[in-house]
């Protein structure tokens, strides 16, 4: 039966027989020839198939057996996994048709049901349906239920940055251990990351390690929950040129021994020059005003041409490269802090994606 413990109390209201009926009853709706007779809950023990529901309905006349299973998440890997299982229970009941119910359904998980000939509904709104000579398709409806989503800890600063190390070597083979050391975090997060990639699809295990399988899927998530805006910032104005503001950064970084990477469009213009910006973008690990009085920067309202920002985790700073002796943040740093600007930071994050980062995947 649907284990209803493991489901958020708001689903719970809905992931029901009455429920079940309902929601395919208005996903069917623009077809009248299709009606839903009867949704009988399944004990998962005793019963066959296996699955949580089975609704008689009547197709054109003709009877036709949904075989429902209901997941309280639907993350990929899940329902790649349902899926299966679902494609096998349908070959052994005559005349039926396996259909995945879950919260919300996203592009991805829509596409692995398509592909493997399932329907998806949602409680959301959402469903793709093709059984005899209907075919029904319904997205782009928000998610109800944001709380099933357990993306947002996954880009959280400490585990991010095991992100960080991971699109640092795009075609290697990786373990947990390794990831832990170079990110400075624990084995039990690096652990919990690699479990929350594996669910989503964006890694797959090979041998005793895992390699990222989608590393595009990955970072435009990454990029939809990311604002450089996170960053602690503060903006002057400099009577210095790019270049002379780059080389006393430089010395002055040397002096005080202290970490720093030039950003947005300053760190862009050295790796994949596109568009042109009149103000200059650098992170700084020490405080924010003391490099600004070493640069001899003029706090203002209006009129500013450099902006110093403050990472807001040390991950930030992973990764830096250095280009004719200047540090710049990490190509994956580039595209996020440029996508979540706007403007024309998205037009520098998409060269920064074309010419830097997609050539190594």
């Amino acid at each position: 039966m649907v284990k209803h413990s493991k489901m958020v109390k708001k689903y719970d209201d809905v992931a029901t027989a009455s429920g079940v009926k309902e929601r395919l009853e208005s996903a069917l709706g623009p077809v009248p020839f299709v009606k839903v007779r009867e949704v009988r809950e399944q004990d998962r023990v005793s019963d066959r198939p296996a699955v949580d529901f089975l609704v008689d309905v009547r197709a054109a006349g003709a009877p036709i057996t949904f075989l429902i299973e209901v997941k309280s998440q639907a993350q990929p890997r899940l329902v790649r996994m349902a899926a299966a299982e679902l494609q096998y229970l349908v070959k052994t009941v005559p005349n039926s048709y396996g259909i995945l119910m879950a919260p919300y359904f996203s592009p991805a998980s829509f596409e692995i049901c398509r592909e493997a000939g399932i329907g998806c509904v949602d409680f959301s709104g959402n469903a793709r349906l093709s059984f005899k000579n209907v075919f029904i398709e319904k997205t782009g409806l928000p998610n109800l239920f944001p709380e099933e989503r357990p993306l947002r800890s996954l880009f959280s600063p400490k585990t991010s940055r095991g992100l960080r190390v991971l699109f640092s070597g795009p075609s290697e083979t990786w373990h947990v251990e390794r990831i832990a050391a170079l990110a400075g975090i624990s084995l039990g997060l690096a652990s919990k990351v690699k479990q929350m990639l594996l669910a989503q699809d964006w890694i797959k295990e090979k041998g005793r390690g895992f390699v990222l399988a989608n590393p595009s899927g990955l970072l435009e998530e990454w990029s939809k929950s990311y604002s450089y805006k996170r960053n602690r910032a503060a903006s002057y104005y400099g009577g210095l040129s790019e270049n002379d503001l780059e080389r006393a950064l430089k010395e002055e970084a040397e002096k005080t021994s202290f970490r720093y990477g030039l950003a947005l469009f300053s760190g862009a213009r050295k790796v994949a020059p596109f568009v042109r910006f009149p103000r200059f973008f650098a992170y700084v690990e020490k405080s924010i005003e003391g490099t600004a009085n070493a640069l001899s920067l003029k706090k203002v309202d209006s009129g500013a041409n450099v902006t110093l920002l403050e990472p807001y985790d040390e991950g930030v700073l992973l990764g830096l490269q250095d280009i004719n002796g200047v540090k710049i943040v990490s190509d994956i740093q580039l595209y996020l802090d440029l996508k979540s600007y706007g403007g024309r930071g998205e037009d520098a994050a998409r060269a920064v994606y074309e010419q830097r980062i997609r050539p190594r995947w």
